[in-house]
């Protein structure tokens, strides 16, 4: 072994090996930075290339949305007005209904109906 090292010395390998362990490792080149939530504390990783950096992690997000649904669920019975997904027209609902629909009445029917062809598992013949 001590030919080995001397060879190694000879040729600065413990030099280069010193010099990796002096640097800092910081994030691999492969991932994603990471930010703390500010409501949780908790780190969540998120893309650079994303114009908007979220302060929240996706749990506190799903958390606030939920809390403001039953806000709007609390109270004597009333009509919620909404803006469908789809086509972008006002709809109304009542807010007694478990699950907040996000599109009108006929964008509904369509979506349902093009999903149902999408995954009712049968090929059309072209």
């Amino acid at each position: 072994m001590k030919l080995l090292d001397w060879i190694r010395g000879l040729f600065g390998g413990k030099r280069k090996e010193a010099e990796a362990e002096s640097q800092p490792a910081g994030p691999a080149p492969g991932s994603r930075p990471q930010k703390a939530c500010k409501g949780c504390g908790r780190m969540f990783s998120y893309d650079p290339g994303w114009e908007h950096i979220p302060n929240y992690c996706k749990e506190c997000r799903k958390k606030f949305i939920q809390e403001r649904e039953e806000k709007q669920r609390a109270g004597a019975p009333r009509r919620i007005k909404r803006k469908c997904k789809a086509c972008g027209k006002y709809f109304t609902f009542p807010n007694t209904l478990e699950h907040y629909p996000n599109y009108c009445g006929d964008c509904r029917k369509k979506h349902q109906a093009e999903m149902k062809e999408k995954y009712s598992g049968k090929k059309k013949n072209k």
